[in-house]
């Protein structure tokens, strides 16, 4: 069994009906926090983890020109 993530800066990010709420916040972010407020928590943070790995990846690798968008 996985263990939950550690909150990173916590202090630091909105509360989850607020970025509900904010009509600046992407309709993609938007959808994932719905998603994911109906699953099991720590399966939903721990997918959320992965993906923001993989996006850092992804973003690096176009910056830098290693890999086409």
């Amino acid at each position: 069994m996985r263990l939950p993530i550690e909150p990173a800066n916590s202090g630091e990010l909105p509360e989850i009906t607020a970025v509900l709420g904010d009509p600046a916040a992407s309709s993609w972010l938007k959808t994932c926090l719905c998603s994911a407020l109906s699953r099991d928590p720590v399966d939903a943070a721990n997918d959320a983890e992965v993906l923001a790995q993989l996006l850092e990846l992804r973003c690096r690798d176009v910056l830098s020109g290693d890999r086409v968008p």
